[in-house]
């Protein structure tokens, strides 16, 4: 542990050890990726940092409560509950919390060969994002995980756990959220959960795009333009697949023919149906039922 100018009651920080950090930053699942540093400021009154230069690692803060601030590429941008900052590695900054009403956060500074990929599906001079609130509570236990790891002692092993449970966290922030390269910025980002939930308990029809986007509450224009920034299809198309999903299900389990199957699913012409089929998976419908699995 390194000891901090700031103390927040209720804080929580590991700090990694230079002997554990060269073993991990060498370690052939921690080269790719590796967490430095991690943290709980709860309530962080007078909280602020500033980095004229920026740092040689990355840095990822989460804010549950209260408001903060950061000041990057010239700009001030505000962050609120329930939105993630994300500073690239030498990128000059400075953050705070908010004077009247300072923000909670989870934070992590990590470094590796694959820290600037994940750096590289920012949306161009973007570096804060909104969370749908699913994603927020995964993500908030995830660095509750992370800590409960790094108390049982700093070892190669914990900070091997702790780096993975950061890269789902990652997963979760850039392709659960559709934030990939040029994609959904904080203006127009949507939960798109209860969307394909609805399209999962319907795959025994098809939809159509207005009547999932009635759905979803937003006109079909809009609604087709998110779906297609945070899942890379359009919504007709990621319905279409959930059915051929389905239909996998049942070639797997059942004795059903493929007519059946056809029928089961909606689709009156089972020739129509196998066509589809060929067309997601790349074989047809009998040829994966007799493919060998596991």
């Amino acid at each position: 542990m390194k000891a901090k100018t700031q103390s927040f009651p209720g804080q929580i920080i590991h700090f990694l050890p230079a002997n554990v950090l060269g073993q991990v930053s060498r370690h052939p699942l921690g080269v790719g990726l590796h967490v430095k540093c991690l943290g709980w400021y709860p309530k962080a009154h007078r909280h602020r940092i500033e980095r004229s230069r920026g740092l040689d690692e990355y840095i990822l803060i989460f804010c549950t409560k209260g408001k903060g601030w950061t000041e990057i590429d010239g700009r001030r941008l505000i962050v609120t509950p329930g939105e993630v900052l994300f500073i690239p590695a030498n990128k000059p900054h400075a953050y705070g919390a908010d004077d009247d009403d300072p923000w909670s956060i989870h934070w992590a500074h990590f470094a590796g060969t694959a820290a600037a990929s994940y750096a590289s599906l920012l949306p161009v001079h973007e570096y804060v994002l909104s969370i749908p609130s699913a994603h927020a509570k995964e993500i908030a236990r995830m660095f509750r995980e992370s800590y409960r790891l790094a108390s049982t002692g700093l070892t190669e092993r914990t900070v091997l756990l702790a780096s993975h449970t950061l890269r789902y966290v990652l997963g979760l922030l850039f392709f659960q959220t559709g934030r990939t390269l040029g994609g959904a910025s904080r203006a127009i980002a949507h939960d798109l959960t209860k969307s394909i939930e609805f399209m999962r308990g319907n795959v025994a029809r098809s939809l159509t795009l207005q009547e999932l986007s009635r759905h979803a509450g937003l006109s079909p224009t809009r609604y087709s333009a998110i779906f297609r920034e945070q899942t890379g299809s359009s919504p007709v198309d990621h319905h279409i697949r959930l059915r051929m999903q389905a239909a996998c299900h049942y070639l797997d389990t059942t004795a059903l023919s493929v007519k059946e199957v056809a029928a089961k699913l909606g689709y009156d012409d089972p020739y129509y149906f196998s066509r589809i089929f060929q067309k997601i998976l790349g074989c047809s419908p009998l040829a994966y039922r007799r493919s060998v699995k596991g």
